[in-house]
């Protein structure tokens, strides 16, 4: 099933570069990506295109 794990870089939830090494290694289908600059609240307004961007090309 086609997955899409979308990581803040700045996130103090969790590591985002050790959370996506881990989803890679354990969702080999899904497409991981960690949003440079953005924190966990700030996802959606920080970088609102790349983040559209990737949404749209996932559900298409």
């Amino acid at each position: 099933m086609p997955a899409l794990i979308l990581l803040a870089e700045r996130s103090r939830a969790l590591h985002a570069a050790k959370t996506a090494a881990r989803a890679r290694r354990d969702i080999p289908q899904a497409k991981v990506h960690v949003l440079p600059g953005t924190t966990h609240h700030s996802l959606p307004s920080a970088a609102p295109e790349e983040l559209n961007t990737r949404l749209l090309n996932f559900l298409h």
